[in-house]
């Protein structure tokens, strides 16, 4: 367990029949101490009974493997395992750079920090109700976060999407968040071309337009329902990929029934 604190391992692989305190009393206390309860465990044993299986998975284990082993049915586990550990630890690094910059945000420029704040909002509701994988919900949810950082530095409009891409540029998640610097103010009604790793954020890329779009109409009326009205009008010309606009409008509507109960009560 000391070891675990001090090296911080991707992965721990533990016997159930350990001398002295067994592999599921190891795992409980690695779960249970801030520093390792998110190292995942994989447990191996001589034990083939569902009730050890289910134990393992009570006190918090990944994966339970009964001996003999398949070596290479281990590794590839491991391997899989070590590699989504990897992607939430980035991710977890990519939230707290975020978290900084809106900080930043609030405390120079509230209007654009609100205005962030609310992209954000609905675009984690949106991708919710679309079923976005937790890796895609973060992503957007980040790039929503940041999409107009680059007003910090301008407001002129050809040149917020450079000056937010250079901003961005020294960070490791520069490769896929650049892609959501660049907003756009004309739409093809979802029919975009997309390449490489813009092709694997289209979806996530598209509703941060649709988005952002609605809450920019938002703020121009200042009233929900009226920028609603105009959002479905700018659909119903093709400019809005329907599918996604569904979303949005499903999501307004389950906002408005929940305030009509709190009023009610």
């Amino acid at each position: 367990i000391e070891l675990a604190r001090e090296h911080q391992p991707d992965v721990i692989i533990l016997d159930v029949m350990l001398p002295g305190m067994n592999g599921f009393e190891v795992c409980r206390e690695l779960k249970n101490d801030s520093r390792t309860k998110f190292i995942p465990v994989i447990f191996l044993s001589v034990l083939d009974d569902m009730e050890d299986h289910i134990r393992g998975f009570e006190v918090g284990g990944e994966i339970f493997f009964s001996k003999p082993i398949n070596n290479k049915e281990l590794q590839y586990k491991i391997a899989s395992i070590i590699k989504r550990k990897r992607a939430l630890d980035n991710m977890e690094e990519c939230s707290r750079v975020g978290e900084a910059f809106c900080e930043i945000m609030k405390l120079t420029d509230p209007g654009l920090y609100d205005h962030a704040v609310k992209v954000k909002k609905y675009c984690s509701k949106v991708a919710n109700l679309l079923a976005f994988s937790q890796e895609r919900f973060d992503r957007l949810c980040l790039g929503a976060s940041l999409h107009d950082v680059g007003k910090l530095v301008t407001r002129e409009e050809q040149e917020v999407v450079k000056a937010g891409e250079n901003i961005i540029k020294p960070l490791r998640m520069y490769d896929w968040l650049k892609f959501f610097m660049g907003i756009k103010r004309e739409n093809t009604g979802g029919q975009e071309s997309f390449d490489g790793f813009e092709k694997e954020l289209g979806e996530e890329v598209l509703v941060l337009n649709v988005v952002h779009r609605f809450v920019e109409l938002w703020e121009e009326v200042e009233d929900k329902k009226q920028a609603l009205v105009a959002f479905k009008e700018e659909t119903a010309k093709g400019l809005w990929p329907p599918p996604i606009v569904n979303a949005l409008e499903q999501v307004l509507n389950d906002e408005e029934y929940l305030d009509s109960l709190i009023t009610q009560n």
